[in-house]
């Protein structure tokens, strides 16, 4: 699979349906049991940062659930796919994913789970926009770091360094069948340009000259909203001391996922599907906050990427099934 990866170079859920067409959300009965085919978990679903409201516009809504434990309802599709948000940073994504797997009356066992929203990245990895199939999930909290004076050049080991006390190393690694049926379904589907886009983009003296592609590689999660090349430097070494370095993508939500998924013996289904938003540091032109958002054009083609290239992940997953877990 390495000849797939993306070479190298980083809550307030909206609960009021706005859209009058959509099945009201209600609670389920007690002989009702939802048993979807896959569970599709965006991060948010409140503008700038709505993730959840392509899923939604895409599909034919079947019924939505009031469930508890979880922020936002639990749409059902006509073919069988659940939508829900997590929430913004690991704590939320843990708490959403725990209450799914722990209520009697969603049944996950022939679903496969997919994260799917946006992400940060360096900008010698892939254009703006591009999706990313993640191989490996890391935790990027979870960590050693030391205050040894300022690090020279590019020593980041001087700063950061694996838990000497780890019970395990906090990298999750995702099954091969499902990462690469994944990205079958994902290169399947046609993803958007954007001018726009293309014009920021071509700020960063590293990024791409060209449009968004789809690639496979590590995914790194922290809570914390770091940016700029000192950070990155951190990132990629606690990468490497795992053995899955470069890093392609940062965002705040699939270790805690992952996590909960293992708990529950349902990590082999897992999938994160994250479009690069932004590039992690400044570009020549930039200060480190004028940067740290991209910009709204690349904001909008990552949302919709996302959602585009996680639909054929979905598809294909759900017709294939690798794993043999559908009904």
């Amino acid at each position: 699979m390495s000849d797939d990866r993306i070479a190298c170079g980083g809550s307030t859920d909206a609960d009021v349906d706005s859209h009058g067409s959509r099945p009201k959300p209600r609670s389920l009965e007690a002989d009702e049991t939802v048993r979807p085919t896959a569970l599709v978990l965006p991060a948010v679903a409140e503008d700038p940062l709505d993730e959840r409201e392509p899923w939604l516009e895409s599909h034919d809504l079947e019924a939505a659930y009031e469930i508890a434990g979880i922020r936002t309802p639990l749409y059902l599709t006509a073919d069988g796919v659940a939508i829900t948000t997590t929430g913004i940073g690991k704590t939320a994504a843990a708490t959403t994913t725990t209450a799914l797997l722990s209520n009697p009356a969603v049944d996950l066992e022939s679903a496969y789970v997919v994260s799917c929203g946006i992400a940060g990245a360096s900008p010698g990895t892939a254009a703006l926009g591009s999706v990313a199939i993640a191989d490996a999930v890391v935790d990027w909290d979870r960590k050693h770091r030391w205050d040894r004076g300022e690090a020279s050049g590019d020593d980041a080991s001087r700063s950061i360094d694996l838990l000497a006390y780890r019970p395990r190393d906090y990298v999750s690694h995702l099954d091969d069948r499902v990462v690469e049926t994944g990205l079958r379904g994902a290169r399947s589907v046609p993803l958007i340009e954007n001018d726009e886009a293309l014009t920021y983009q071509q700020r960063y003296p590293d990024a791409p000259e060209t449009g968004p592609i789809v690639g496979v590689g590590t995914t790194v999660t922290g809570d914390e909203f770091w940016h700029g090349e000192r950070y990155a430097r951190e990132v990629d070494h606690l990468c490497e001391r795992y053995g899955v370095a470069p890093y392609v993508t940062t965002q705040m939500e699939d270790a805690a996922t992952a996590t909960a998924l293992e708990r529950f013996g349902l990590l082999e289904r897992y999938l994160s599907v994250r479009a690069i938003a932004n590039y992690d540091r400044p570009s020549p032109e930039e200060s480190v906050e004028e940067s740290f958002d991209g910009n709204e054009a690349s904001l909008a083609l990552a949302i919709e990427n996302a959602a585009r290239a996680g639909g054929g992940v979905v598809d294909a997953l759900v017709s294939s099934d690798p794993l043999g877990v559908g009904p």
